[in-house]
């Protein structure tokens, strides 16, 4: 017997029996296997209806719920490992586990991927979504109206400060350009990303030698993303870029704030907002 069968055959075991009202019926058992489905989990649905949440979940840099999650089990996303909290909804990112996800579809249970989201309008779909499949639409609704009320207190708060220009730069040299929930966040913020406005869309490489040229007013460099022995390091820890650095007003907002579409985007804006 072929390791690829055996492999089968142990899922199959492991598999609960799965109710044909599943879809219909408001989840009970809900295994998130990212980050950002995490902190949606957390934000949104009963503590008693998560069963299990990702490693990321207690990730001090990353996540902005972890104080939240107590002694809700942790999984590493592995197919054998989520089959055994008998989830009724597994929740993951569009780009995240795909292959993990496929396999569990396959198996009967119901998966759902958020989209990614590329402005702040996308967030409110997010959290509109999140809410659905978890049975918990007030609470989204709740979260989305205070989320809109946040950003339109600090857009009138900061309405008079004049605009500042920004790039981010990354480890590999990668910039955030037009068509970016990045992007969107510094608009709202009242900055004007020379990435977007220099064609780049998305993410893709800047030279140093580019960034220098831009001369942009504020840096926001994400050293925390490296690893220290990377080639990754080179870009970000490169004596150019330090003395651009030490030239200008840097953007230091924790990732926890902004690497996932959700309401605390709202935080790192109005902090982005405050340094103008």
């Amino acid at each position: 017997m072929s390791q690829l069968i055996r492999s089968a055959v142990l899922l199959l075991a492991l598999l609960p029996a799965l109710p044909g009202s599943a879809l219909a019926e408001r989840p009970q058992r809900i295994v998130s296997m990212g980050l950002c489905t995490d902190q949606l989990a957390l934000l949104l649905a009963e503590r008693e209806q998560i069963a299990s949440l990702s490693l990321w979940a207690r990730d001090p840099q990353m996540s902005y719920m972890i104080d939240a999650v107590g002694d809700l089990p942790l999984n590493n996303g592995a197919v054998e490992e989520i089959v055994r909290y008998a989830p009724d909804l597994v929740v993951t990112s569009q780009f995240t586990a795909w292959d993990t996800a496929k396999f569990l579809r396959q198996l009967g249970y119901r998966v759902e991927q958020l989209p990614q989201a590329r402005s702040i309008e996308d967030i409110y779909r997010v959290l509109e979504l999140f809410g659905d499949w978890s049975g918990n639409p007030e609470r989204a609704a709740d979260s989305i109206a205070r989320l809109r009320a946040r950003l339109a207190e600090t857009r009138a708060r900061y309405a008079d400060r004049p605009q500042k220009t920004v790039i981010a730069y990354a480890p590999n040299g990668f910039t955030v350009g037009a068509n970016t929930l990045e992007h969107d966040i510094f608009t709202h913020a009242g900055y004007r990303n020379l990435a977007a406005e220099m064609g780049i869309e998305g993410f893709q490489q800047l030279s140093l030698e580019r960034l220098v040229a831009a001369d942009p007013d504020v840096l926001q460099v994400d050293r925390d993303l490296s690893r220290p022995a990377s080639l990754a390091t080179a870009y970000v820890g490169h004596p150019v870029l330090d003395k651009l650095v030490s030239a200008r007003e840097s953007l230091d907002i924790p990732l926890r704030l902004r690497i996932c579409a959700g309401p605390m985007i709202a935080e790192a804006i109005e902090m982005m907002a405050a340094r103008r």
